[in-house]
């Protein structure tokens, strides 16, 4: 008997070790529409298996399909209601959609988006993605749609809790929305501070390992930080590339922002033709981005 029911699973665990092998490398190389293909053959002879279709919501989300990313995620949920990630993931895209659609779509959204993040962070105490959401979504939105700084902030001191070096950042994105730039300021402040308390107890891998385990929006915060205090301008061009290598539409700031960030940090090592070539790279995405283009005036009045 147990020689047959081997014999009968043999095939799942092929099955599995073959996608994961032929979808991985995809993933790493962008490719989700050719994901997406090979994830139709799997998904044809095994409908609910949980790690094909969140990889299928995923290549969905990674190409800005909104809406088909949201259809896997929500079965996704109603097969482990208990997933913390699921919701999170769901509540991710129908934030999405409810950012780029009408205000009637999004008032119809987001308390869907609110519901998924709430069970998300009531599932895993200690997700710290979730909390990240939740400080942006309130922060992001307006107050007619629920919006507030003070929820925000409930979230940021939930990340503190388990970690300083997120809940800084968090709170110093909600006081730079806010308008609060002398709070901001202190916080970035606090946030470098704690980098460099891990920088100094950690070994340079681990810190890495550490940071790069976290939100991608982290190393644009730490970037940000180091042009608000003209301080450390090397170690913001490193987490700003990592930012950029690792964009995908489901970042919250655009790649134009990040280049004209990349330019300020040139422009603050009196480096004006990188400056330059980071503008060029933002306007090439977005010809008419304003920051961009004032930007380069600044830069060009100090050009030699």
């Amino acid at each position: 008997m147990q020689k047959l029911l081997l014999i009968l699973l043999c095939p799942c665990f092929l099955i599995g070790q073959n996608y994961t092998k032929e979808i991985d490398p995809l993933f790493e190389a962008k490719n989700y529409t050719q994901a997406v293909q090979k994830l139709e053959v799997y998904l044809s002879k095994s409908p609910q298996d949980l790690l094909l279709l969140e990889l299928m919501g995923d290549a969905y989300g990674f190409q800005s399909n909104w809406d088909k990313a949201a259809a896997y995620y929500e079965q996704l949920c109603d097969l482990a209601p208990e997933n913390a990630t699921y919701h999170y993931k769901y509540g991710g895209v129908l934030g999405k959609l409810a950012k780029e659609g009408s205000k009637l779509k999004a008032v119809g959204l987001i308390s869907k988006v609110k519901m998924s993040f709430f069970k998300a962070a009531e599932l895993d105490p200690t997700h710290m993605e979730v909390r990240w959401a939740m400080v942006e979504l309130y922060t992001q939105l307006p107050g007619f749609l629920g919006g507030s700084y003070n929820k925000a902030l409930v979230y940021a001191s939930e990340l503190e809790q388990f970690s300083k070096l997120n809940g800084y950042f968090a709170k110093a994105y909600i006081y730079e929305n806010s308008n609060q730039e002398d709070l901001a300021k202190t916080y970035y402040k606090k946030g470098l501070e704690s980098l460099e308390e891990l920088a100094f107890f950690q070994s340079d891998e681990s810190k890495e390992t550490y940071i790069n385990t976290h939100y991608n929006s982290l190393h644009f915060l730490v970037a940000n930080a180091c042009v608000v205090h003209n301080t450390q301008l090397s170690l913001g061009h490193h987490y700003l590339q990592v930012y950029i290598d690792d964009f995908s539409s489901k970042d919250n700031e655009p790649l134009e922002v990040a280049y004209v960030l990349q330019a300020q940090l040139f422009k603050l090592q009196k480096n004006s033709p990188e400056a330059l070539n980071s503008i060029e790279k933002a306007l090439s995405i977005k010809p008419d981005f304003k920051s961009a283009l004032e930007e380069k005036q600044l830069i060009l009045l100090l050009k030699p």
